[in-house]
């Protein structure tokens, strides 16, 4: 719009519009209340902030007694000390062994591990199941012992026998002669 328009448009007002413009105050209620109102938000975020660095101060570095997990096996030195853990009968064949084990979850002890000087070791656990902790074994075959059926398995040079009885899941992990000794450890039975 030219100068000539504008000064046109600004004449034909009347002059009654322009004086009534003129005495129109704005209200002041809302901004008012929006200015308070952010005073209020910054008061609170700079509170927050100096409550949260005053709480943290004096911690330059975590301590490592708060974040330590405790072992979940135990060993212990007799087959009489692993029973007493568990509650339960474990068999033990007439071998030397190397350790006898605890395992715990969530606090309680709940399955014993029995590690032999040859290599071999037998665990025992309420419940069914593959205890053995071996993953992808192939079955060889499966056979009756005592009325127990128990499956044997071969993985990569580990062979494997698993079984359950009364109420237990049982795995035994072996070299040569295996078979003999589950027969052993199934007639001592938990």
């Amino acid at each position: 719009m030219n100068a000539k328009k504008f000064s046109d448009a600004l004449s034909a007002l009347d002059g009654r519009y322009v004086e009534e413009a003129a005495r129109y105050r704005r209200k002041h209620g809302q901004s008012f209340w929006v200015r308070w109102g952010a005073a209020a938000a910054c008061l609170c975020l700079l509170a927050t902030g100096g409550a949260l660095l005053i709480q943290g101060r004096g911690r330059a570095a975590p301590d490592p007694q708060q974040v330590q997990i405790p072992n979940p096996i135990l060993t212990v030195a007799s087959a009489a000390e692993m029973e007493a853990y568990l509650d339960f009968k474990v068999p033990v064949l007439e071998k030397e062994v190397e350790a006898y084990s605890v395992f715990i979850s969530d606090g309680y002890p709940t399955m014993g591990q029995v590690d032999y000087a040859d290599g071999s070791q037998f665990r025992i656990q309420y419940g069914s199941g593959d205890i053995s902790g071996i993953y992808g074994g192939t079955l060889e075959e499966s056979r009756e012992i005592a009325g127990v059926s128990v499956a044997y398995y071969q993985y990569d040079s580990m062979s494997y026998a698993i079984w359950e009885v009364n109420g237990f899941a049982c795995s035994y992990l072996y070299t040569n002669g295996g078979d003999a000794e589950v027969d052993l450890l199934i007639q001592q039975g938990p």
